[in-house]
């Protein structure tokens, strides 16, 4: 299985940058704040404590649920898409973005491996997968565009899930990365494909200092 979790993660000599729309928050992944405080926290930065108190604590519940969700999901940066601004609730999207290590020490890592797992459609897939080779400025790239079934108890009152990923192979670095941008209200479908495409040009890899 490639989806990564937390226990995958190691230790890298870089860090990904990509730039997101307007209204996207970005989740403190490695803050050691209990996830109340997070949420908390964010809810009167980014709505003003003159918000209505109901309203706080309802995103703060979604800042802290999303930062612990794309912890698990063991992403290297996390973040949330909001429409048309951040007092529209729930936010319509996840931006992810993972690093992905060869399994044979010293070799670098293929893009193969994503193209035979999520280019194939599986039990809970719905439609065809696209699947386009392309050539980002991060370094040679497969898109996939996936739609699929969630059990249920995943996502109360929605029950297909739709994802944009673009699995990236950087030549400065071994690792592959990994953007996805995944939604489930199939209205903002058009935006959110157009976004996502949008979005990975513009992947950046910074390597660390020695």
């Amino acid at each position: 299985m490639i989806r990564r979790v937390a226990v995958d993660r190691r230790p890298s000599d870089w860090s990904p940058g990509l730039k997101v729309p307007q209204h996207t928050l970005w989740l403190p992944l490695g803050s050691e704040k209990p996830l109340n405080e997070i949420g908390a926290r964010a809810a009167l930065k980014v709505l003003g404590p003159e918000t209505p108190q109901e309203h706080l604590e309802k995103f703060a519940r979604i800042i802290g649920t999303g930062t612990k969700n794309s912890r698990d999901r063991g992403a290297m940066m996390g973040g949330l898409i909001f429409f048309p601004d951040y007092k529209r609730l729930p936010p319509i999207a996840t931006v992810d973005v993972f690093g992905y290590h060869s399994e044979e020490p010293g070799k670098p890592s293929s893009l193969e491996p994503f193209r035979d797992h999520f280019g194939t459609p599986g039990s809970d897939t719905v439609g065809p997968v696209e699947v386009t080779d392309l050539e980002l400025p991060a370094g040679p790239a497969i898109r996939f565009h996936r739609r699929s079934w969630l059990k249920q108890g995943q996502a109360p009152g929605a029950y297909q899930w739709e994802e944009v990923m673009f699995a990236v192979r950087p030549p400065q670095i071994s690792d592959s990365v990994v953007v996805i941008v995944s939604w489930l209200e199939s209205k903002f479908s058009r935006a959110l494909i157009n976004t996502a495409d949008a979005m990975a040009p513009t992947l950046a890899i910074m390597l660390d200092a020695a």
